[in-house]
């Protein structure tokens, strides 16, 4: 093995086979006695297992606490029939009879201040516990691999390859570790840490631990990164300006905005932590990713402390949402002045480029307008989602049909609800709609695009079909002469039409909006939504986000990742099997929430809690995703067709930068 391919290193460290030399004999020998080319060995000194306290550059540090036993149990519960200590029994019984499986897999990664270059490479090694420094030594040599002791209880193993590794002896769990690191400057750096203190650093009960820490990167790249916007913020002002004042006074203001915003967040970052644990008796997997900051100096940082402060828990409109929703989330609104700035600096970017380009002042104004009106939704909302099958129409792969299929299946449905009056939502799209059809900027797509009126799809208003309330539907119809523009459209083929709407429907203060190619089935679930019919109030495995106290949250079903996964290589018939074949059909909410504690220094939390259902729907399904054989199909929505991200009013599409005269 060579090169840095840490990808393959703790393989290597399990077998003790892939730091080079043959294969293990099949029929394991007697067992070793001590040698004479092994000094040492047989009345050497005690070793030294004086506690070694972590590096002042230290990084990064982990555990995977009982790897068999988190294996086993992921294995129960996929129902896979794999016992990892047999299979290594029957594959390496040398391996087997020295590897200690309760032991912790752990790594430690830190800064080498003293190496060359301005990002010098840093130190990291792997270890693993084995159960003795002598075994491992004579297994070692029997492999072929150049052994030689650098002190008592300490044997350097297969030095001048990589990876390079080190036996030692150990305190902890273990009698000994064997560490692997890329280089030889990572065992000299690590080894006396990672067997004399890592296996005693505290970090708590989690199966998985992983912890990143940031003050000695801070105190190491925190002057670079200054100099770094010094040197950078020029260059990008010089290749990005337009000689045009009012452009290039508001790409300064960005630029700089972006530089400042992120040297303050990482003026406040402290550390970040991610567990695992494996719940048997709950039957569950909860993960955990901690964000820890020790200031807010930071907009990212404020803005997440104001949500803290803003947040009630979960709306009582979330249980509005329709009940087979495959995603569902909640969130708390934003505060609208605090994207102010970034709302009039985006409009003199945009206004000043077009200025440039002789855009009609009517034209550029309304896009100001409309740009100034997004990111102002301050009530706390609701998103739900659940993609369609595919309709099985028939169409090559890759052919307009095709395409027309999958913007339909993968667009589904959306359900978005805010507590907010309807009007602004309303006003919002108007503008949008009146922007779309203005007769200067068709003339101007035309004349400076060469995109004629014609091609575009048609955008228009009108009151809703089939919904009571004074709803109103925005239509958004991709003609067949759209899609026969398309790549892949077969000549003389026709392809429908298709029809996307977006419906704003008014609930007293409160304004739900759908969005969908369905428009039937969009106005069911929007009556769902206002009369509290077939609500997520009634579904199972969600309860415990009612009593959530975070600023944002929801779940989403392994079905709705089959769906989105699946669809770019599988026929409609054959996704429908596999979801079919699931023992739970992908149904099994997976539920998410973020919390964020205030203070001068905030803590924010990620929580995700995985039921052991979605693992064994998983495991069902994987085989038959990989037996399937589809050619892949595009799955983009042509230019400007994409589902809503925000629960505010839809953002408009950013413009390409204008090339520079």
């Amino acid at each position: 093995m060579t090169g840095p391919h840490r990808s393959l290193l703790l393989v290597g460290c399990l077998t003790l086979t892939a730091c080079g030399g043959p294969q293990a004999p099949a029929k394991p020998p007697a067992p070793p006695a001590p040698t004479t080319d092994s000094p040492g060995i047989a009345s050497s000194p005690s070793p030294d297992l004086t506690p070694v306290p972590a590096p002042a550059d230290l990084i990064a540090v982990g555990r995977l606490a009982n790897p068999a036993t988190v294996i086993d149990t992921v294995a129960a519960w996929a129902k896979y029939p794999i016992d990892v200590r047999a299979l290594v029994s029957k594959n390496k019984p040398e391996a087997a009879a020295l590897l200690v499986y309760d032991a912790p897999v752990e790594f430690a990664v830190a800064l080498d201040n003293k190496g060359l270059g301005n990002f010098p490479q840093p130190f990291a090694v792997v270890s693993i516990g084995v159960s003795s420094v002598e075994g491992t030594v004579e297994f070692a040599k029997r492999q072929g691999q150049s052994v030689r002791m650098q002190r008592p209880g300490v044997y350097q193993i297969a030095k001048g390859k990589s990876p390079v590794c080190a036996v030692a002896a150990s305190i902890g769990k273990a009698p000994a570790r064997l560490v692997c690191g890329d280089r030889q400057e990572d065992i000299d750096a690590l080894l006396g840490y990672a067997t004399r203190g890592l296996p005693t650093e505290n970090m708590g009960k989690a199966d998985l631990h992983i912890e990143l820490r940031a003050d000695p990167l801070r105190r190491r790249y925190s002057k670079d990164l200054r100099q770094l916007k010094t040197m950078a913020a020029p260059f990008v002002l010089s290749e990005m300006s337009l000689d045009s004042p009012r452009f290039d006074r508001a790409l300064a203001d960005a630029v700089h905005g972006v530089a400042d915003e992120v040297l303050s967040l990482a003026e406040d970052i402290d550390q970040i932590r991610i567990e695992a644990a494996l719940d048997k008796s709950g039957n569950v997997l909860e993960t955990t990713t901690a964000f820890k900051f020790r200031g807010q100096s930071s907009w990212t940082v404020q803005t997440m402390v104001d949500a803290a402060k803003r947040s009630k828990g979960v709306p009582e409109m979330f249980w509005k949402l329709p009940k087979d929703s495959e995603l569902a989330t909640f969130g708390v609104g934003a505060n609208a002045k605090r994207y102010d700035a970034i709302r009039k600096t985006l409009a003199e970017l945009m206004d000043g480029a077009l200025e440039k380009e002789k855009v009609p002042r009517k034209v550029r104004d309304q896009l100001s307008d409309v740009l100034l009106d997004t990111w102002t939704a301050e009530g706390d909302f609701v998103y739900a989602h659940s993609e369609l099958m595919g309709s099985g129409a028939p169409g090559k792969p890759g052919s307009a049909l095709a395409i027309r299929d999958s913007i339909r299946s993968r667009l589904g449905w959306y359900v978005i609800g805010i507590d907010d009056k309807p009007a602004k939502y309303k006003g919002y799209l108007d503008k949008v709609v009146k922007l779309y059809n203005d007769a200067q900027l068709r003339q101007l797509l035309d004349k400076r695009m060469k995109v004629k009126g014609t091609d575009l799809p048609k955008l228009s208003a009108r009151p809703a079909r089939g919904l009571a309330g004074g709803a109103t539907t925005y239509e958004l119809v991709l003609t067949s002469a759209f899609f026969g523009k398309l790549d892949g459209a077969e000549k003389g083929a026709r392809v429908p039409p298709l029809s996307i709407v977006i419906t704003v429907l008014p609930d007293g203060d409160r304004t739900w909006i759908g969005l969908s190619a369905d428009e039937k089935l969009l106005n069911t679930k929007l009556t769902e939504v206002k009369k509290g019919d077939a609500t997520l109030a009634s579904r199972e495995g969600i309860g415990q986000l009612k009593t959530a106290r975070g600023v944002s949250g929801g779940f989403f079903t392994a079905g709705n990742l089959v769906k989105s996964a699946a669809d770019s290589i599988a026929d409609a018939s054959d996704i429908k099997k596999a979801l079919n074949a699931m023992p739970h059909h992908g149904e099994t909410p997976v539920l998410m929430w973020t919390t964020v504690s205030a203070g001068a220094g905030p803590n924010v939390l990620w929580t995700l809690r995985v039921p052991r259902a979605v693992v064994e729907d998983i495991a069902a399904i994987a085989p038959l995703l990989a037996a399937m054989k589809k050619e892949p199909v595009p799955v983009m929505a042509p230019e400007g067709i994409a589902p809503p991200v925000a629960p505010g009013p839809v953002k408009p599409k950013a413009l390409s930068k204008p090339k520079k005269r």
